[in-house]
């Protein structure tokens, strides 16, 4: 009997649920923040930080968007907890709850305009800024993708980098 190629646990109605969520809320991240770009067209996002949505009329709108991708990053990240059993899943588990506390920092404090001066941040500013610089995520998926690849090509001794220069980023 062939041996199967990938070998991970049963996905639990708990994490199924974690991965709708996670789904459901990046979705309603891109769509506030759509709405955003279309409601105060002054802040442009080609050249200034979506931060600033903050500080339009609807900055709640921003603070909640803040907050739904917060929520879409820990849903995936509980989804796939099981699934990556490596070394360098572990660190990019904590690298994602890294990212989400940074998230969720930077939806609890306004930011400062753009032009601000790094000595005249504002605390909310000063909070702001440490909590967006805490987002790591892209990272965290990248870690995520190569611990997955190395359970899935048996790779695991190499921490799932051994696997990656033969295989396309996505």
């Amino acid at each position: 009997m062939a041996k199967p190629l990938i070998v991970t646990k049963p996905v639990t109605r708990f994490k199924s649920n974690a991965a709708r969520i996670s789904l459901t809320t990046g979705a309603l991240f891109v769509l506030l923040l759509g709405s955003l770009h279309l409601l105060e067209p002054e802040f442009d996002p080609t050249w200034r930080f979506i931060s600033e949505y903050m500080l339009g009329s609807f900055g709640w709108m921003m603070t909640l968007a803040f907050i739904l991708l917060a929520v879409s990053l820990a849903g995936s990240g509980v989804a796939v907890f099981s699934q990556v059993r490596t070394v360098i899943g572990y660190i990019g588990h904590v690298v994602l709850a890294v990212a989400v506390i940074g998230l969720l920092i930077a939806a609890a404090f306004t930011t400062d305009p753009i032009f601000t001066k790094m000595e005249d941040l504002t605390d909310s500013g000063k909070m702001h800024v440490l909590g967006a610089s805490f987002d790591y995520s892209p990272l965290a998926f990248l870690l995520l993708r190569s611990a997955w690849l190395a359970i899935r090509h048996g790779t695991r001794s190499a921490g799932g980098f051994s696997s990656l220069p033969s295989l396309p980023l996505f």
